[in-house]
């Protein structure tokens, strides 16, 4: 009986072996393509990583984290779910934009991505949640071949998609409304004016809970800046 359970085990080690291995060279095949890309960009401008897929549509950034990325959009809000920036299969996707907006056009646009328990693609954006976190990275950057945007932070918090805050299409009430209930949520406090003249930015991932419908949110305003 004895050696039955130590071959079991032995055998579940393995196995546990195998998966943080496969885990591992995921994580680094994901930082590996992504760096590429940053490659790309530094020597160049997004415009040359454009011509390798037109469905990058810009870049946003995180100062001191690990988020520099290109950012993807199409037709459906699936594809880039499992695949990378250069529409090759991948573990932890890629950032896209839904797919019914006009991106930093709309009132509200909405990015999603994994969180990546190595801090790529949104894996830090849970940290969120901590004030002082908040406090010390309160502005993405987005950019494109013409225009840049900064991107304040105003609102984070863990939610279920039963609240549907990836809504597009507003009146000027509903609107109102919706800036409301998303304050109200947050976890956070950033001296942010918000008004229904304002566009705004969310960032949806999903969160490292067996509850497939729970999702980590953080809402920014737009403020356009000078390229």
């Amino acid at each position: 009986m004895r050696k039955i359970i130590q071959i079991v085990s032995g055998i579940v080690m393995i196995i546990c072996a195998a998966i943080i291995i496969r885990f591992f060279f995921s994580y680094q095949e994901v930082e590996n393509k992504l760096e590429d890309a940053r490659q790309i960009v530094e020597q160049s401008e997004l415009a040359a990583i454009q011509q390798q897929n037109d469905h990058i549509i810009g870049w946003l950034t995180l100062e001191n984290t690990r988020l520099n990325n290109p950012v993807m959009q199409r037709d459906n809000n699936e594809f880039y779910l499992k695949h990378n920036y250069l529409d090759e299969k991948s573990r932890g996707g890629s950032i896209f934009a839904d797919f019914r907006n006009e991106v930093m056009e709309d009132r509200h646009t909405i990015f999603y991505g994994h969180v990546l328990r190595n801090g790529t693609m949104f894996g830090d954006l849970p940290k969120f949640s901590e004030q002082v976190y908040a406090e010390a990275h309160p502005v993405f950057y987005y950019e494109t071949n013409d225009k840049r945007f900064a991107l304040q932070v105003f609102a984070a918090y863990e939610t279920t998609t039963d609240f549907y805050y990836i809504e597009t299409q507003f009146t000027d009430n509903t609107y109102t409304q919706f800036l409301e209930k998303i304050q109200q949520r947050s976890n956070i406090k950033l001296p942010v004016h918000i008004t229904a003249a304002d566009k705004i930015v969310t960032l949806s991932t999903c969160t490292t809970s067996q509850n497939d419908k729970e999702r980590f949110v953080v809402h920014a305003k737009v403020v356009e800046l000078e390229k």
